[in-house]
């Protein structure tokens, strides 16, 4: 960015004016990533949901599109990375020794991983779910496209939940006809899973904040009171279980055959934690 020139000359390892300059060159810095990070975000978006259309709801091209965008995306936080080993961290040190700079070092982990990292991780659900829908919405109105009987002629009824090739017996001549989806009403089955996680969003925000609380106690000894621990233990595995019931009740509405295996779905998903719970907590 060149916000930061090389200093020749030594000065005392303290607080000084030139210090505090760096300092506020560096936050500067950060707020200016984030600022650009959160632009590009409504700029993608918009971009994505116009690819969409004009490709005549071709969802591959559009899905690729937004990889590549999320590769910019992620160069951001690489690019606060670089600029404090190569640039801010070396002349803080002429000012500080390395503990007492430790603060500055964080302001950029913190703007990674907590703005960056989980604020691409949210938008992609949102924008997936987004893309999904509108998708899914084109899409399914090739089932209400007539289907006729092979034998007889008749209109056949098509069911509107199942996206694959299947049987549709004729009332009036009883032959047994073969449905044959075309290529968008197949690929339905893989959006509904972006859809079911956008519409759990609050769900996930909520399962977020509880491993986020989690996170911040210090990390627990063995001999210890283990009573807080338990408490973020049980938020975050009830905000866990939360998310994946609105998630896998969402997805049996699209997709009725998985109605029958909810709880073991949850289940599933849900035994990481319990294994993280006794590796690191024996609790």
């Amino acid at each position: 960015m060149g916000f930061f020139s090389k200093k020749t000359t030594e000065t005392p390892k303290e607080e000084t004016p030139e210090f505090l300059a760096l300092v506020a060159k560096w936050d500067s810095f950060l707020d200016k990533i984030k600022t650009r990070f959160f632009e590009s975000l409504v700029n993608a978006e918009e971009a994505l949901i116009d690819n969409l259309e004009e490709s005549d709801y071709d969802i591959n091209p559009t899905m690729t599109a937004w990889h590549g965008i999320k590769a910019q995306l992620m160069a951001l936080s690489n690019k606060v990375d670089i600029t404090f080993d190569e640039k801010v961290k070396p002349q803080m040190l002429q000012y500080k020794e390395e503990y007492d700079i430790l603060d500055e070092d964080a302001k950029g982990t913190f703007l990674r991983e907590k703005i960056i990292h989980k604020g691409i991780e949210r938008f992609e659900i949102v924008l997936e779910g987004k893309v999904s829908t509108k998708y899914y919405n084109h899409a399914v109105s090739f089932l209400n496209e007539d289907f006729n009987c092979t034998q007889c002629s008749a209109k056949l009824e098509v069911r509107k939940d199942i996206f694959r090739p299947h049987y549709v017996s004729c009332d009036y001549c009883n032959t047994v006809n073969t449905f044959t989806p075309n290529d968008k009403i197949s690929q339905i089955r893989w959006v509904v899973d972006n859809i079911a996680k956008y519409k759990a969003i609050a769900e996930w925000d909520e399962k977020l904040k509880a491993e986020n609380e989690l996170s911040e106690l210090r990390s627990w000894s063995e001999g210890e009171d283990i009573t807080p621990y338990k408490i973020a233990l049980k938020k975050q595995e009830d905000a866990s279980r939360a998310f994946w019931f609105k998630y896998f009740t969402e997805r049996s509405e699209y997709l009725p055959e998985y109605q029958e295996t909810i709880e073991h779905d949850i289940d599933v998903k849900m035994k990481w934690f319990y294994e993280m719970r006794k590796r690191e907590y024996n609790y």
